[in-house]
């Protein structure tokens, strides 16, 4: 073994995790700073879940996204240290407009930062801080987001203005797929999925968060490896995407109809509230969107 090179290797690579690390502690304070009308932190330390998992997928999106320029070929320390920079501004900048888009689109004009601190009354006159409902799926977005980011961002192929255009776009493409699939999943529900959400129902929450992970998974997958072209690229892309919706929504159905024999999905999220029921179907959708996307 050659301890030098090893050596070197591990330093090299503390160093790109620092970077990452970075990421994350700027993501926080820029977050706070936006948030200024409120402390976030003393929210969590008071125990609001939503606050809690929206500042988690946030945390996640990024270094899911970090992780797509690591994986690629290295083009010696210096340059691979300044593409790190680089990528780590355009992940944290499109991860917060993933925000406002989830804001403002993808839960119809629902402002965030006021559910996320709103007081909700529960039965027998209890009150909780937060809505927990919404706050999933906004780390589902950024999770989702952060997927999208990391598939794009990986491999090699093309020169730096290519890699950068491709990351941008292909962002931009994943934030319009994720958007469609959450209008078709709601439309694919006998139940408002919004309304539902706005009332602070978890197991809704769950339902709509965890697919959107589970499609930025199999985009991901669409995504990774060098770049081949635009036109090429873009038709994977859009492929990927029609099959990851009939894959997900066929699977959804599957586990409607026999892994839930004495009851239904629409059910356990509408009338029961279900969140265990939901955590177990939302996650093994997830595990089988994990190993498509590693099989194909």
């Amino acid at each position: 073994m050659n301890f030098t090179a090893t050596l070197n290797s591990m330093g090299q690579g503390l160093c790109y995790a620092l970077v990452s690390i970075l990421f994350i502690f700027l993501a926080k304070k820029m977050d706070d700073w936006r948030t200024k009308d409120f402390d976030d932190d003393r929210h969590i330390d008071d125990g609001n879940v939503a606050v809690g998992l929206r500042r988690a997928g946030l945390y996640l999106g990024i270094a899911i996204g970090m992780i797509g320029p690591l994986s690629g070929d290295s083009a010696g320390f210096r340059t691979d240290m300044l593409s790190l920079l680089v990528d780590g501004v355009i992940i944290t900048g499109c991860l917060f407009f993933s925000r406002f888009i989830n804001d403002f689109i993808m839960m119809g004009r629902i402002n965030n930062d006021r559910e996320c601190v709103k007081v909700f009354i529960l039965g027998g006159g209890r009150t909780t801080t937060g809505n927990t409902a919404l706050g999933m799926v906004e780390a589902g977005m950024y999770i989702a987001t952060g997927c999208i980011l990391n598939g794009s961002m990986s491999g090699g192929g093309g020169s730096f203005i290519q890699s950068l255009g491709s990351a941008l776009l292909f962002f931009v493409l994943g934030q319009i797929v994720l958007l469609a699939f959450g209008l078709v999943y709601e439309l694919t529900n006998p139940f408002n999925v919004r309304d539902e959400i706005r009332r602070n129902n978890p197991a809704a929450g769950i339902g709509l968060a965890g697919i959107l992970v589970a499609l930025g998974i199999i985009l991901k997958s669409s995504l990774s490896g060098p770049f081949t072209g635009w036109v090429n690229d873009i038709i994977g892309f859009f492929v990927y995407t029609v099959f990851g919706m009939v894959l997900l929504l066929g699977f959804s159905a599957f586990v409607d109809r026999f892994l839930l024999p004495t009851t239904n999905i629409a059910t356990e999220i509408k009338e029961d509230q279900n969140v265990a029921a939901l955590v177990v179907v939302q996650a093994t959708i997830i595990a089988v969107a994990l190993i498509i996307a590693h099989a194909i």
